[in-house]
């Protein structure tokens, strides 16, 4: 049995994210993936609806902890979980419309390692920062690789996000904060093992969490490596005015292919310049129409509760 369970109502994933079959690689030695995805396309552009719909079920589950969720089940209160979820939001962000677009990226790598990678959510980025977590940094996640001479494998996957116009500047924003992660990751885990882990989870998991993810001296229980998840959110670049509708699908699936092709080998590359190649990498990609707008968009809906 699994110790954490994932959070996601994955219910409608097929129908919302559509997977861009490709076949480059990062080239790395430990576990890796660069995988894309894309939106429902109609009338030449990629359409949010579906997607709207999917992350308002499950913003609770993201912003809110297991145990809280469990509080508001206890009380009968679940209708109240996505508005709470929403002020939460709206809180943490003091409304401000920079900070606001940036998180729907960190909602999308949520959703991703959840329901691709199947690394349950430990705390997000809005859990964190009620306990003196800093912005700039995603939420943590577990990802369990079986047993390795009887002894459990996991790997912490810290979670960062980019949504930009271009692509390879989405990629350089990433690892400007990928690299200030990776230098406080142990601060992080001072912070949840101080503070989160008691409130967040029952007795009895906490204590084994802390056991894998801040051993004790001379009780291993598991071996725990550091990984990293990272989505990234771009403009196609697509002209809608010159395709066809059917004619604009195959040139999107085509494009898409194309730019995996073209930053492969620019990632791959700036993981050897941060001296990371020792960790595994989770990328998950989403091209959108005109992503310096629509992230924030797509997130005003969100938070004005609309479907």
């Amino acid at each position: 049995m699994a110790l954490v369970t994932k959070t996601l109502k994955d219910a409608g994933f097929d129908g919302v994210f559509t997977e861009v079959e490709h076949t480059e690689s990062l080239g790395l030695r430990n576990p890796h993936e660069l995988r894309m995805f894309h939106l429902d396309i109609s009338s030449c552009a990629f359409s949010f609806r579906a997607m709207h719909d999917f992350l308002l079920s499950n913003i609770g589950r993201y912003v809110f902890s297991r145990a809280k969720m469990e509080q508001f089940r206890v009380e009968d209160n679940m209708e109240a979980v996505g508005a709470k979820a929403i002020h939460l939001l709206k809180q943490a962000g003091n409304m401000d419309e920079d900070w606001i677009g940036e998180e729907l990226g960190d909602i999308l790598l949520y959703v991703f390692l959840e329901q691709i990678l199947c690394a349950p959510k430990l705390f997000s980025k809005i859990e964190l920062l009620s306990y003196g977590g800093t912005v700039d940094r995603g939420g943590i996640h577990l990802l369990s690789l079986g047993e390795d001479d009887t002894i459990p494998t996991y790997q912490l996957v810290f979670g960062n996000s980019s949504v930009v116009g271009d692509l390879r500047d989405a990629i350089d924003s990433a690892f400007a904060s990928l690299i200030a992660v990776r230098d406080n990751t142990a601060r992080e885990l001072q912070l949840v093992e101080n503070t989160a882990f008691t409130q967040m989870y029952d007795l009895e998991t906490a204590e084994k969490l802390k056991d894998i993810i801040i051993p004790r001296p001379g009780r291993k229980i598991a071996e725990v490596d550091r990984a990293f998840g990272v989505f990234l959110g771009y403009s196609l670049g697509l002209d809608a005015e010159k395709y066809s509708n059917a004619e604009f699908r195959a040139e999107a699936t085509r494009k898409m292919q194309t730019d995996v092709k073209a930053h492969a080998s620019y990632i791959a590359q700036k993981i050897r310049e941060a001296n990371m190649g020792m960790h595994s990498f989770y990328f998950y990609i989403l091209p959108f129409n005109d992503a310096d707008n629509e992230k924030e968009s797509v997130m005003t809906v969100l938070l004005d509760g609309e479907a």
